[in-house]
């Protein structure tokens, strides 16, 4: 149970936009992890990552999203319908966790990056804009959060800017608290999510967050 709340919450923030979609461009990369590095394409983006973590496939984290859908839309049929049509313009492009999904441990503490083709919302211009609406939506979903940042810190990520966005929630009694970060890039907005439960857990996570690179 513990690992498909981790993905419900990390589902959310692929949930904004329910109108029409143009989905993802040519040349779209979902990007590949060779020598525990993760390099994509498309975005110039390349990440190092601790080499006993365990890298989820494409199929395996659809298949991880999937089971999390109930739990994050509950019985709201106008929530479900943003969450698919959402589908076609999100792109899960990395999910990797410390340990095996269901390993025998009390928080299993998660990355994640995530994509979306913001060519239908001229108006998000920035990370911030964009963790503006991810807010809204939060609040609107079948999970009850203590608390969800009202302001967004701009920081460095790596080599590169973005907003974050701190919240918490409880869970089976388990405080489980997460950091969003977004920016802007190539016409998409790049999100990251980290969800941990301990201070060494958020320590560890920040080292992988210390290698992000953006290639000029």
């Amino acid at each position: 149970m513990k690992g498909k709340i981790n993905i419900a919450l990390l589902l959310l923030i692929t949930i904004i936009f329910s109108c029409k979609t143009n989905g993802k461009p040519e040349g779209f990369d979902y990007g590949k992890v060779e020598n525990n590095v993760y390099n994509n394409s498309f975005f110039n983006f390349k990440a190092s990552l601790p080499a006993e973590w365990i890298v989820q496939s494409k199929e395996q984290t659809e298949n991880l999203v999937e089971k999390g859908k109930d739990i994050v839309a509950g019985e709201d049929d106008n929530l479900k319908a943003v969450i698919k049509a959402s589908e076609i313009n999100s792109a899960y492009l990395l999910t990797v966790f410390k340990y095996e999904v269901g390993a025998a441990v009390d928080y299993n503490p998660s990355l994640m990056l995530i994509a979306e083709n913001l060519k239908l919302a001229p108006g998000i211009k920035k990370g911030s804009d964009y963790l503006f609406q991810t807010r809204k939506l939060l609040k609107q979903s079948q999970i009850q959060y203590n608390h969800i940042d009202n302001e967004f810190e701009k920081v460095k990520v790596g080599n590169y800017e973005f907003y974050k966005m701190e919240l918490d929630l409880n869970h089976t009694g388990i405080n489980i608290k997460q950091n969003y970060y977004s920016t802007i890039s190539n016409g998409f907005s790049f999100s990251v999510i980290i969800s941990f439960v301990t201070e060494n857990q958020k320590k560890e996570l920040e080292k992988i967050l210390d290698t992000f690179e953006f290639k000029k």
